[in-house]
């Protein structure tokens, strides 16, 4: 166990072996649950108590944890103790641990008191490998910020040893995490990153630079972040790697049609989407880019989709035309 008192709050880590597995804790917010019920082993179970005077005591399971030949999630877990609000007020507890496997994950979460006094839990986006989340004072005025990197680029147009996570910048005030990237306060933390990690900024891409459509994707992502949507999209045109698959297709065959022995849609009938496409239409769901911006791009999402009800109208047409029956 470990038991901590820091400026009037007592945080106590309790371990137990030999537990059910809880269906539901702390660190499972961001990832799969451990098996519950059914006859699986027992769990070593971690479980935070927190207790302030004034307030409600705390107590929840954590995480089931990886030790010996138990079964469980975690293989790692840490602790660390933070003013995250520079308004001040008591400390939070920021949780993470280690859910092992390939490429995966640092799951975490942000346990505080609120501004009506409760404790509440803040679950932070999962992470690649096995770290801490990063907190950092950018401003230098107090206040802490989470520099994370945006998992939903992994693998979109790029394999996941040469992706690039754009940074996303997350701010906590009590019970609520919020994405600032965009505030002006951060945008010379941005620019300053983005020459670092960026070592293409005004220049051509690294000449070893693997599936630069997967760099390029991050590289445009950060430019809208910085109000430089047009100058990273105009760089990108001129860069991306045109002979590269964007991975995306549609079908230009209608789904209700079935072709005998084959599953989903023919291969002469698969359409593939070009990379500019692709990443336009990406960067608005992902929120990047608003709608009117992606039109201006020359990406109208409504009439790509009426376009391509047309083709497989007509192609589903020709199909019926020459397979009656």
């Amino acid at each position: 166990p470990v038991v901590l008192e820091v400026e009037g709050i007592s945080v106590q880590v309790e371990v137990a072996q030999q537990q059910p597995c809880p269906g539901k804790a702390i660190l499972m917010e961001a990832s799969n649950p451990a098996p519950a019920g059914g006859g699986e082993p027992p769990c070593t179970v971690a479980t935070l108590v927190l207790k302030a005077l004034g307030h409600p005591a705390f107590r929840q399971d954590i995480a089931p944890l990886i030790t010996g030949d138990d079964g469980g999630m975690l293989g790692t877990l840490r602790l660390a103790l933070y003013h995250l609000d520079k308004r001040g007020g008591p400390l939070q507890v920021l949780l993470s641990g280690y859910t092992m496997g390939a490429h995966c994950c640092t799951v975490a979460a942000i346990v505080g008191l609120d501004d009506t006094g409760q404790w509440r839990v803040t679950p932070l986006p999962s992470q690649d490998g096995d770290g801490t989340p990063v907190v950092l004072d950018i401003n230098h005025d107090g206040g802490r910020q989470f520099v994370l990197g945006d998992q939903q680029f992994n693998y979109v147009f790029a394999s996941y040893a040469w992706s690039v996570l754009p940074v996303v910048i997350y701010d906590y005030t009590p019970g609520t995490l919020r994405n600032v990237t965009t505030q002006p306060a951060y945008a010379p933390f941005l620019r300053a990153g983005f020459r670092r990690d960026f070592p293409a900024f005004r220049a051509p891409p690294p000449p070893d630079r693997k599936d630069i459509n997967g760099f390029l994707a991050a590289y445009v992502a950060n430019s809208a972040n910085l109000g430089q949507l047009r100058s990273g999209w105009m760089y990108m045109l001129h860069w991306y790697d045109r002979r590269a698959d964007s991975g995306q297709t549609w079908c230009a065959l209608d789904p209700s049609v079935k072709v005998r022995g084959v599953e989903g849609c023919p291969a002469p009938y698969q359409r593939k989407v070009p990379y500019p496409q692709a990443l336009a239409l990406f960067l608005l769901q992902t929120g990047y880019i608003t709608h009117a911006q992606c039109v201006a791009l020359g990406y109208d999402p409504e009439k790509i989709v009426r376009e391509q009800a047309a083709v497989q109208a007509a192609t589903t047409a020709r199909w019926h035309a020459a397979h009656p029956g």
